[in-house]
């Protein structure tokens, strides 16, 4: 056989796929290019833009509707925020927050002013101490502390003398009539010491006693925090989390269009950012088009030559 004859079986083969494989990669580009209208003496050039610039508005929409309707649904969403794998990140999360603490040297006063800020925490402890102070102020004040402490220190008298033979003749030199006199007058004097001297020694107790524990390390206060007491906590987390998935997740999908939002999304995006999102997804289906093509192009080739023949 010669070159000729060779070349004229070879030919419309290769021809074939070679054109196959063109048609196809130019009709994957033309899906994308050119991104804008191409005008020629005044008439628009056709195929211009590429099918999917000139159908973004569409095609956003579309991309909307299937994302918020099959997508993006409470369901679906809260089976994956309530998931074993999502609790057990949560709990792992809670262990590792715990062991943090139990390390961590900076004082309460620090660690929460790092977080909220140091007017918000030192407005927070003031209005702790304003609270306390109310509440003593209250208790203070009440004319039945006195009697209350003056009763019990006459029954505790009572109990410290006993009832031995000279207990019998202590309690008869204090008679009911006499602890009556001395109650009422023992019951003033405590009220008296509790508004005056009293009540300030009570209120400096108090703020020492805040400004220690705002001034302790995170790390003593949490090494009170035992395995029962993390996992009541983590129990808590949990039973609080799912509670809040339950109810808030369906109203907050109720509130957000999802459909709108993707829709915003893509229709702002610029097209070549389009073509790149699509070409990475579909990169290797879309250029076995391309070779599927060539294929085609090839057998066509092929069945040509039979028909020559």
């Amino acid at each position: 056989m010669e070159i000729f004859d060779i070349v004229r079986f070879v030919a419309p083969v290769a021809l074939g796929g070679i054109i196959g494989a063109f048609t196809n990669y130019i009709a994957i580009k033309m899906m994308f290019r050119p991104y804008s209208e191409k005008r020629l003496f005044g008439f628009v050039v056709p195929f211009t833009p590429g099918i999917i610039p000139k159908r973004q508005n569409d095609l956003a929409k579309a991309i909307g509707r299937v994302v918020c309707d099959n997508l993006v649904d409470a369901d679906g969403i809260s089976k994956m925020l309530l998931s074993d794998e999502t609790i057990g990140k949560l709990e792992s999360k809670i262990d590792e927050m715990v062991r943090s603490l139990q390390t961590n040297e900076y004082s309460l006063r620090v660690f929460f002013s790092n977080y909220a800020g140091e007017d918000r925490v030192e407005n927070l402890i003031k209005r702790v101490n304003d609270n306390l102070v109310s509440k003593i102020d209250g208790i203070v004040s009440d004319e039945k502390i006195g009697q209350t402490i003056a009763a019990s220190a006459m029954s505790a008298l009572d109990e410290r003398i006993g009832d031995g033979f000279m207990g019998m003749i202590t309690k008869n030199a204090l008679a009911d009539t006499i602890k009556d006199k001395i109650t009422p007058k023992l019951a003033n004097l405590i009220n008296d010491v509790m508004r005056g001297d009293g009540r300030k020694m009570i209120l400096s107790i108090v703020d020492d006693e805040i400004n220690r524990f705002a001034n302790g390390s995170v790390a003593s206060w949490a090494a009170g925090m035992s395995d029962e007491k993390i996992e009541s906590l983590k129990r808590d987390v949990v039973k609080l989390y799912s509670e809040k998935v339950n109810v808030e997740l369906p109203r907050l999908l109720r509130t957000i269009d999802i459909s709108k939002i993707v829709e915003d999304k893509i229709q702002s995006m610029d097209m070549p950012t389009v073509e790149r999102l699509v070409l990475d997804v579909a990169n290797n289906e879309l250029y076995m088009l391309v070779w599927l093509g060539g294929l085609l192009g090839a057998v066509i080739g092929v069945a040509n030559i039979f028909f020559m023949i």
